[in-house]
């Protein structure tokens, strides 16, 4: 009676996209809101098992897609768009799962499930592990006999878009100041900033730093993507290189990025920089966006590994690619280029190591701020790839610490030895990721994966929630006005008499 009840919530979820329906949507919405928890709940009671877990976790990302359309923040068009293909996928997942449900008897039948989840968290811990060795093998700086003269180098335009910064900025500029690159423009943009940025972009006119004021976004561009578009039209350089004011260069970082780019014969490169700093709260959040580029298998799924610290490419083909407009309202822009060249072999992502010496400096705060502003993103901004992908890191991550402690306290020594070699697994590629990217840290990484993981989790639902329902913000401007397709205001109400 409760899975037929159910059933009847799937189909009238369905009908609200209809034409006729979707014009009572909100009172629909609403009514579905009250009632779907309400039919998961008893669900719960009839059915006390994972299957009925599953059942209702699905119920709750129906719930909060539901709660989207009640608040409207999107124009209708799209807002149809979206919430109509989240309601199918996991209305679609839900009606995959009932079958066993109906099924399976509340209390047995799966006596077996905790041995077969433990040996299928071997398997996937084992090919991440060969995942991440292999990205690591080829992400290395190939450091080779080929050399170039200065005459031979092509010019580089080193931009920094810049907003209300201080002493990141001075540093970041005193180590590009100080490189030995012969042939590099360095040009600051001021994002009408209401601190002393301008003062101290200034202050470095006399080493050659070029300063430009920047203006308020367009109402389709995110602030930093304008940022980079005027930076870009302004570098005469052969090749432009990006970065943010958290990155510090060493002396022979950019000779070294160029002659990488040159001998692999790319038109960008894009840099996983290091974290030398031994500081411990660091250690739990930046770790887990490292994981998102060393241990998927990205490239089967044409999603390269990219990120926005440092990258480099060609002054040209930036300009094939249409430039910053092709992705105006785009959280991680670099990310298209990527797709897009790596399609002709003309894109690599390297590491940096002593070298090819990039670090990067941010703070706790900072570090959890670009997590929540880039993880929904990433997700492609649709909640049931949010509530498969934090099913996945509870099942296959966390999972195996649930079983050692569950196989210690059941006594049962098959599944503790299954849990315990998974787990090794999983801490020995997270060992091999800090010791790539934050090497002061790597003790700390013996202990700290299981909260590393709940805290990725956590930030997961936090981007998403913040994205959907509040604000996100960078640099004191709300992206989601732009990412989301929000309605900023709604016009006044006029009063027709």
């Amino acid at each position: 009676m409760i899975v037929a009840a159910l059933l009847v919530t799937i189909l009238l979820e369905q009908a609200l996209f209809s034409r006729l329906i979707w014009e009572i949507r909100r009172p629909t919405s609403i009514a579905l809101v009250v009632i779907l928890p309400a039919i998961t709940g008893v669900m719960l009671l009839e059915y006390p098992h994972w299957l009925g877990v599953t059942v209702a976790l699905f119920s709750v990302g129906r719930v909060v897609n539901l709660i989207r359309i009640v608040l409207g923040r999107m124009h209708n068009t799209y807002l149809k768009q979206v919430t109509g293909r989240t309601s199918r996928a996991f209305c679609a997942l839900q009606i995959l799962v009932l079958p066993f449900l109906v099924g399976a008897l509340p209390g047995g039948g799966f006596t077996h499930l905790p041995m077969i989840t433990a040996v299928i968290q071997i398997v996937v811990a084992t090919s991440l592990l060969a995942i991440t060795i292999r990205n690591v093998y080829k992400t290395r700086y190939r450091r080779g006999n080929t050399f170039y003269a200065d005459r031979e180098l092509p010019t580089v335009s080193l931009v920094i878009p810049a907003r209300n910064e201080t002493t990141d900025l001075e540093e970041c500029l005193r180590s590009a100041i100080a490189s030995d690159y012969p042939k590099l423009e360095i040009i600051v943009l001021d994002d009408c900033s209401q601190l002393k940025t301008s003062d101290i972009i200034k202050g470095f006119a006399h080493d050659g730093v070029r300063f430009i004021q920047g203006d308020e976004p367009g109402e389709r561009w995110l602030a930093k993507n304008q940022a980079y578009q005027k930076l870009y039209e302004e570098a005469s350089g052969e090749l432009v290189l990006f970065c943010g004011v958290d990155v510090r260069f060493g002396t022979h970082a950019i000779k070294a990025l160029v002659t990488e780019l040159l001998v692999r014969d790319k038109q960008m490169v894009s840099v996983l920089p290091r974290r030398l700093s031994g500081n411990v709260a660091g250690a739990f959040i930046q770790p887990m966006r490292y994981w998102w580029e060393l241990a998927l298998p990205r490239t089967l799924f044409n999603r390269p590994p990219v990120l926005s610290t440092c990258w480099l490419i060609r002054h040209k083909t930036l300009k094939k690619l249409g430039g910053f407009g092709a992705v105006s309202h785009s959280i991680l822009p670099e990310g298209f280029f990527a797709r897009e060249l790596v399609k002709t072999d003309g894109y690599s992502f390297i590491r940096a190591n002593d070298t090819l010496d990039v670090q990067t400096h941010k703070s706790f705060a900072e570090q959890r701020a670009t997590a929540i502003r880039t993880r929904y993103p990433q997700l492609r901004r649709r909640p049931e790839n949010v509530l498969l992908l934090i099913a996945a890191e509870l099942t296959f991550l966390l999972g195996p610490f649930v079983g050692l402690i569950y196989g210690l306290v059941a006594s049962n020594n098959g599944l503790l030895i299954l849990s315990f070699v998974a787990a090794s697994l999983l801490i020995f590629i997270h060992l091999l990721i800090i010791q790539i990217t934050s090497p002061a840290n790597v003790v700390v990484a013996l202990v700290n994966f299981p909260v590393e993981v709940i805290t990725g989790v956590v930030v997961g639902l936090i981007s998403m929630w913040r994205y959907e329902f509040g604000t996100v913000e960078w640099k004191d401007r709300n992206v989601c006005i732009p990412v989301m397709h929000v309605i900023p205001h709604l016009p006044p109400l006029q009063n027709k008499q």
